[in-house]
This record gives structure tokens, C-alpha cells and sequence, in this order.
């Protein structure tokens, strides 16, 4: 019996692309998700709407002939594994946030998957991509757009001179076929980042410029920002930033594509996939 794909999350983000591009390749495919949201299907792709949170009957979706491919929240792939299914391979979607200095309760649920992962006797494969930016359903990009909408500034501590390496999610998605094809990836935990690292405030600045906005990066004290980071909550249509967002805007987030270039894979340079991104959702009559 043929090997069948099958992807927890697909309804949005890496999943839903992964999902959709199975399908157009006509590669056999099923997608799990809550909410359908407008997915396609054919003869060879289908849909089942689950909440994966009900991992009893996530587990009887999957065989000894699945591979899985996990893109939702690291609990539901921890709670599957303690019931011991069946199945041919795991790839999993994880987070390079698992190596911040910062921990908090997202890494410590990325920590329990990773333990689960390779305590099973499941050959699996462990993706951490870095931020990844440019998938239905991700909002790491229009949070800062948002922002530059509704304030002449955007206040970074040390003046945003951090480094951060995010990824496009259409390379998240190659790299995800590329270890279905890749059966010497079994085994690994592979790092997924961008081209190239960048500073925080060179992120932003491309934002608002290829967004159109007119705003401005400041530098403000780690201190002060600390202290606004709470207000966030009572400001309509501001988003909400937290104080371990804070605490890692002063963090290193830079990584080796060793992994990728094995892979064969060279990441999209960043001003590339966000002028590309950011002008494909402008109204013509802005561009």
C-alpha cells in the first residue's frame, strides 16, 4: 500500500500552503483541521474537519502506511505520541523559540514535544523554523504594519540592534517536502532560518517602507518599554505585546542554514519576500 500524507493544521499557515501544494501536485493528501476554511479538495486531496485536540480520534486517522505531518500546537503532537500510534514517519513543525534565554509556557510545550518525539519509537523528523512570516493565518508582519498605522513610532530597546533571522513560509513548506523526499533527514533536528540574519530595526524599516506607512523606529530603555508593554492591553486595535516579547527583543535570534543547504534549499532573502508579500496585499492604487 502506498504511503499517505496526512497534515495536522491545515488550515492556515505552513500547513495550509503544504496542504495546497500536495494538491496541486496531485500527490495524495489529507488535511486535518477545526476549521475548514474554504479548503479545496479533489480526487486525491481531502479534508477532515477534527478538532486535534480530540487525539482519541486523531489517532485513528492515522496507519502504519501515514506520515504525518504535524503543524499545530506542540501539545497535540505530545498527547498523540503517549497513545502510541501507527505510523510510517513524523515530520513536526516545531520553533526555534525552544533556544531562547527567555523560556516561557510556549517553550516548555516545544520541550515536551521534542522529548516525545524522539522517546517513541516513531522515525520523525524535527523542523524548528525561526519567525516565519509571509502564510495565511500568521499575523507576525500585519502586527507591525498595524502598528505603523496607529503610532508615528515604533520604540525598540538598544535601539533594535538584536539580530532575527525570519523565514518565508513558502521555504518553511519546501523544507518540509524536501525531508518527505529526504529519508536521510529520519532522525535529525533541523533548524530552519532565513537567508541571513538582520537587526530588529532593519526588520521593522522594511515593514513600514514596503507597507507604505509613514512611521519611524525610535530607541527607548529596555526599562521604559518594559513598563508600556502592559498598556498595550487597554489600547483598541494595538496590539498586545507581552513582557517575554520584550525581554527577547534584546535576544540574539541568528542561525546556521547548514541544515538547509544539505537540503538543497536557499532561503529567500528577507527584503525580497516582504516587498513581494507587502505589495501583493497593497491596493493598486497605493503601489
Amino acid at each position: 500500500m502506498t504511503m499517505s500524507i496526512t497534515i495536522i493544521g491545515a488550515s492556515s499557515g505552513p500547513g495550509r500552503m503544504l496542504y495546497e501544494a500536495l494538491l496541486g501536485d496531485g500527490i495524495p493528501v489529507t488535511g486535518i483541521a477545526r476549521n475548514p476554511r474554504n479548503i479545496p479538495t479533489n480526487s486525491t486531496a481531502q479534508f477532515v474537519q477534527l478538532d486535534a485536540n480530540d487525539t482519541a480520534a486523531l489517532a485513528r486517522l492515522v496507519n502504519k502506511n501515514t506520515l504525518l505531518v504535524h503543524c499545530s500546537r506542540p501539545e497535540i503532537l505530545t498527547t498523540l505520541i503517549a497513545r502510541k500510534p501507527d505510523m510510517s514517519r513524523l515530520i513536526a513543525l516545531g520553533s526555534t523559540r525552544i533556544y531562547t534565554r527567555f523560556p516561557d509556557d510556549k517553550c516548555a510545550r516545544l520541550a515536551a514535544m521534542s522529548h516525545a518525539i524522539w522517546m517513541s519509537e516513531i522515525p520523525a523528523t524535527l523542523l524548528h523554523p525561526t519567525m516565519i512570516y509571509g502564510a495565511p493565518g500568521l499575523n507576525n508582519i500585519e502586527r507591525i504594519v498595524q502598528m505603523a498605522r496607529m503610532s508615528p513610532i515604533i520604540p525598540l530597546p538598544n535601539n533594535g540592534e538584536s539580530l532575527i533571522q525570519p523565514v518565508l513560509a513558502s521555504d518553511v513548506v519546501k523544507a518540509i517536502r524536501a525531508c518527505i523526499d529526504n529519508h536521510s533527514s529520519i532522525g535529525k533536528t533541523i533548524a530552519v532560518p532565513g537567508k541571513s540574519p538582520t537587526t530588529y530595526r532593519r526588520f521593522v524599516e522594511l515593514c513600514i517602507e514596503f507597507s507604505g506607512e509613514k512611521c519611524r523606529v525610535v530607541s527607548i530603555p529596555i526599562t521604559l518599554l518594559s513598563l508600556l508593554a502592559p498598556l498595550t492591553h487597554l489600547l483598541p486595535g494595538v496590539p498586545v505585546i507581552t513582557q517575554d516579547e520584550v525581554r527577547r527583543l534584546l535576544e540574539n535570534k541568528d542561525f546556521s542554514t547548514e541544515d538547509l543547504d544539505n537540503l538543497s534549499i536557499e532561503p529567500v532573502a528577507l527584503d525580497v519576500g516582504l516587498k513581494s508579500l507587502l505589495f501583493e496585499e497593497k491596493p493598486k492604487s497605493d503601489i
